[in-house]
Order: C-alpha cells, then structure tokens, then sequence
C-alpha cells in the first residue's frame, strides 16, 4: 500500500494524520502509527460519506436529530446534590466497605437538607480475583456491576451465623479499605447466603428462583460471558497466572476455544454464583435508586461512566473484535504533561457493527438506575488518542468515531430513561465541542480549580447549562487545596517540579485572592490562608450561587477532609481509591462544617417545598 493509499484508508478509518496540540502547534503523526492503525481496524472501515462529520463537528451537528431529556422542573430552577465515593462510606453496620444500604442512607441525609441527587464513582465490574485493581476508572467491564458493593446482611439467604466476625471487625477498625480482606469476607459470606438461597426455590417475591431465570435470560450470553470470565479468572490467579487474561495461557484467551468451553461445563455452579451476584446487585441498586427518589431526591442516583475499559478484562475477553489490540487509550504530550500520558485502557474499534457494544449499549444500563449520569471524558465519544503499546505517547494520533450516531444513540436513551446527562468535558477541549454538547442537551462539567473568570471580577453568569463543583475525586478537597498541600505532595511524590510548582502556586494564589475578595470585600494578607468553617461555609455559598443548573458538593469537604482520594500519575506510592471518610454516616449530623455548608448551599438554591431549617429537618 502506497503512502497516498494509506492516508487514504486511514482517513475513511478515522485516524488522524495530523493534530493540534493545546498550543497550537501541529504534530504528524508517524507512518509507522497510521499503518498499524489501519491494519488492526481491519477491512470494516467507514465509507466515504461517513467519513466528513467524523472530523468535523459542524458536520456532527447537522447530523445530530435527537437531544437528551431535562426535566420540565429543572428550566427554571438550579439544584444541588452531594458526591462521593462508594467505598469511603463508614456506618454502625459496614463489612470494611460501604455498600448499597449504606448509599440508601447518605439518599435520605441528602434528601432532608434540601438536596436533589447523590452522586458516586462508576460502579463498573472490577477483577474479584484481584481486588487491589481498585480504580474504578479501569473497569472490567462496564455492563456490569461491582459485587463488593452488595449489602451482604440484606442478600436473600444471608445468616449471621455464618459470618466471621472477628474479620468483619478487623476491616472495620482498618484505616484505609483492605480490599483483600474485605473482598475474601464478602464473598465467603455471599457463597453461604448463595446456597442457602439455592435450597429455597419455593419463593414468590424479587428473590425467587423464577425472578433470577427472567434475569438470566434478559442479561443473556453477555452475562453469561463475564460470569465464565469471572470463574476463570479466580482460576487463573489461584495459579499464580493473573486475574486478566492476557496473563492466561492461549487456549484461555478466546471465549470459544475448546478449553474454555470444557471448563464452563467442569464449572456451572461457580459460573451460576458469579451470575447471581450480579442479580443481587442489580436488586439492590435498583432499589436504592427508587428509594432515592421517594426519599425526595428529584434526580436521584448521580452515576459515573467511565471513559474505557482495562485491556484484559471481562469486556475485551467477551467480545475481543470490538477492541483493537496493541494499543491503549492515553493524551499526547502538553505543557503540563511534557511526556504525555498513557492510561493503560483498551482502545475501542471505530467500526460501525461494533458501536453497539461499546460505550451506548452500555450507558443503557447504567441509565436504568440513574437520573443523571457523567461522561468521564466526554471527548472520547468523538475521538480517544491511540498509543501504540511498548513505544511514547509522542508516537500516538487521534482515532475518530461515529460522534453523531453516539449522540442521537445516548440522546434517544436518556428520553427513554428520563435521565439527565453531563459531559466531562476538561482538559484538550477541540474547538466547537462544546458547542456540540449544548445541542444536544447535554450539561458541561466544571471545576472551580480550573475557572479562571474566577479570578477576575466577573462572578456570574457562568456556564448556565452545566454541573459545577469545587473539586473531584482526582483533586484534592478544598481545605487542603487552599493550604497548597496537594502542591507539596505531588512535588514530594516527584510529580511537580520546581518549575512546575512555581506556575501552580502563581495560578493558586491569583485564584485563592480573588476569591478572598469577593468573599469578603478585602485584600487576602498572608496570615489569612488557614482553612477555617467560615471559609469553606462562604466558597460554598459562593459556588452555589453560581449560575449552573446543577451544583454537586463533595463529602470530603462536608466532612473536613483535606486529603486527596486519587493523586493521577502514582500507582503504589499513595492509597489511591483507598481512603475511608473521616466518620460514619450516622455522625455527619453532628459536624459543624457538615450543617454549616449544607445550610449556606441550601440558602442559595432553596426548594419551594422543603422550607424549615436544616437542623430541624436533619
């Protein structure tokens, strides 16, 4: 194939031959890319007419015909809600972890001060047979659930006497999730209440044998594939082999092999255990998300969908031809990442047959719980940046997808499920995007960190169709961001630089002084840089009064707690995903900077039909 030949299959294919960088400047992407990209997309590339709006977001537009569901309520009306992390919840009965009981709680606690949503971190199926692969922005798969979240003491056939209580206690009392020790528990305990459920198929309700065969069957050969997965995978690591597949030995690797198929017969019970919590969890969710909205959350359940998918998991396992192998999913080099970076997900095929195994069969699912759901790097659904494995992310490009038909796809699904959606869209954002996102109805995602009309004396309107936020789970919370400590950990960490700090800490301050002005109409001196209850009470009341339609705090700041839960770049060297919040849930009452902030939120965005005070609701 000439070079005139290739560019030209490549750009039917979608990659592109060039890119802009954050600065302008143009970067050729190597021969050697653009020809490997054209052979692992195969012979399934787009036509010719397909090919224009893929690059061009004009073009996407006029081919976008659907636009995503908002409520009638939400047009003239701005709502908050409160956002955390699944695992950090600590209460009077959790197993180590927080789980679905628990999340029903914190639904209530939101509910009565005033709140319209509870958000969380994707809930995606991670690797139970490795449970120290704890992000859950690198799911297994993203149509299913993560079990270690069911509350083990409400699953149909659960018997007290059958738990270990001295480890129950143990993950308790530790300091950060034990996700070994916590793992193992829930599950022995779950077998236990498995067979015991098995010995009692004479039931009529949700948890009888006839209600788990209607969801085997609706879940079909997809569920059927992650729980053999699944099986194998605590197979493969009892073995010393790895809980991924790419691990495994060959024969293991394909689905279909004869290998595989002999095991799945050897295996029926344990492949049935793993399908099985899968029902449970979806039970519970579903359950949790009804009891949200008859607790008064309007939106309720605030789910998280993550950007990709981990190389070797459930997902690329199951159905290998919609993922291209011997790249992964990263971002090219910038001013803040001089080497890039490389996020180690599976790159998914552009080709058109495929899409329905991606990204919108399974925001279908996760609509079902939710009325209102985040894209995490919204931009991947137009295009993710490729990296060949084993070489620099300077060698990567741009792979573009079917934007439109994405967008008509997700817009069609959140009218039929009623749910509200919000695109993530920070960092490289290509020009026209977001104008892209606003036709289509869906809401922006932004971060006050990252504002910097903030630091000039505009206050608002900013941003009207968008979810605003102080912080997220991959920054740090706002006491310890006023403080700089996030700057001196990631310089400690190796992360920053002494330059890197210096263009930090200017930006931080020109940021954290504007502020200190519009708060309190003065000049910020340097004895005032201590966090106190006030000032978080007044950036919240701040932010809150913003013109965003939607407005989600963190716990961590309605908790008093400075310390990041994620610190992008470490693996190791810090407890990413790990951190427990600082009490339980049946405590958060008590904290002053707990009411105070909600009260000072509420006040900006009240509801007509919650009046009273928070105390008196709380």
């Amino acid at each position: 194939m000439t070079r005139s030949e290739l560019d030209k299959a490549a750009r039917k294919a979608g990659i592109a031959l060039h890119y802009l960088g954050v600065d302008g400047s143009t970067t050729e992407v190597p021969f050697q890319t653009i020809k490997e990209l054209v052979a692992a997309i195969g012979p399934a590339i787009f036509d010719e007419a397909t090919a224009t709006p893929r690059f061009d977001l004009d073009g996407v537009i006029a081919s976008v015909t659907h636009t995503c569901f908002s409520p009638d309520w939400l047009r003239d009306t701005r709502v908050w809600g409160i956002a955390l992390q699944m695992y950090e919840l600590r209460s009077e009965r959790d197993w180590g972890i927080g789980d679905f009981e628990d999340l029903a709680a914190v639904c209530g606690i939101a509910a009565s001060a005033g709140a319209d949503f509870v958000g969380i971190s994707p809930l995606h199926a991670l690797f139970t047979a490795d449970p120290n692969r704890c992000s859950p922005y690198s799911p297994s798969s993203r149509t299913f659930l993560n079990p270690i979240y069911i509350a083990v003491d409400r699953a149909p056939g659960y018997s007290y006497a059958s738990e270990d209580g001295e480890a129950k206690t143990s993950v308790r009392l530790s300091e950060n999730v034990d996700y070994d020790a916590v793992q193992r528990l829930k599950i022995e305990t779950l077998r236990v209440a498995w067979s015991n459920w098995r010995r009692d198929f004479s039931r009529n309700d949700e948890f009888s044998r006839r209600s788990f065969n209607a969801f085997l069957s609706g879940e079909g050969e997809a569920l059927r594939r992650h729980a053999l997965f699944e099986a194998l995978s605590h197979e493969m690591a009892a073995k010393g082999l790895g809980a991924g597949w790419r691990s495994w030995p060959e024969k293991f690797q394909h689905p279909g092999s004869v290998e595989v198929t002999a095991f799945a017969a050897n295996h029926k019970s344990e492949i049935e255990f793993h399908q099985w919590m899968q029902w449970i969890a979806h039970l519970q969710l579903k359950d949790v998300a009804a009891r949200a909205v008859a607790s008064g959350l309007r939106l309720g359940l605030y789910l998280d969908f993550a950007v990709g998918l981990a190389p070797d998991g459930s997902a690329t396992w199951s159905n290998p031809d919609a993922y291209l192998h011997g790249f992964s999913i990263g971002a090219p080099p910038d001013p803040f990442s001089i080497h890039g970076q490389n996020w180690g997900l599976a790159v998914p095929s552009p080709a058109p047959h495929q899409q329905e195994s991606g990204a919108v069969a399974d925001i279908r699912r996760v609509m079902q719980y939710a009325g209102l759901v985040r894209f995490d790097h919204v931009m991947g659904l137009w295009r993710l940046f490729a990296v060949p494995e084993g070489r620099s992310t300077s060698t990567g490009t741009y792979l573009h997808y079917p934007f439109a038909e994405a967008l008509n796809a997700i817009a069609m699904e959140s009218q039929q499920s009623q749910t509200v959606v919000v695109g993530e869209d920070l960092g490289n954002v290509p020009g026209g995007f977001r104008e892209v996102l606003s036709h289509v109805g869906m809401h922006s995602y932004r971060v006050m960190y990252f504002e910097p009309e903030i630091s000039t004396e505009r206050l608002e309107p900013m941003h009207p169709q968008s979810l605003f936020c102080i912080s997220t789970h991959d920054l740090v919370p706002l006491g310890g961001w006023w403080k700089h400590d996030d700057i001196a950990l990631r310089h400690s960490l190796g992360l920053l630089d002494e330059s890197g700090i210096a263009i930090e800490s200017s930006y931080r301050e020109a940021l954290r002084s504007a502020l200190w002005l519009h708060l309190f109409g003065e000049k910020m001196q340097s004895t005032n840089v201590a966090k106190t209850e006030a000032l978080q009470q007044a950036i919240h009341s701040y932010a809150a009064g913003l013109d965003s339609k939607l407005f989600a705090v963190r716990l961590a700041d309605l908790l008093g707690d400075e310390r990041p839960t994620n610190v992008p770049g470490t693996d190791t060297s810090y407890p990413n995903w790990r951190l427990k919040a600082l009490c339980p849930i049946e405590r958060w009452r008590t904290l002053p900077t707990f009411t105070a902030i909600l009260e000072s939120v509420s006040a900006k965005r009240p509801r007509s039909d919650r009046a009273g005070s928070l105390d008196g609701r709380l």
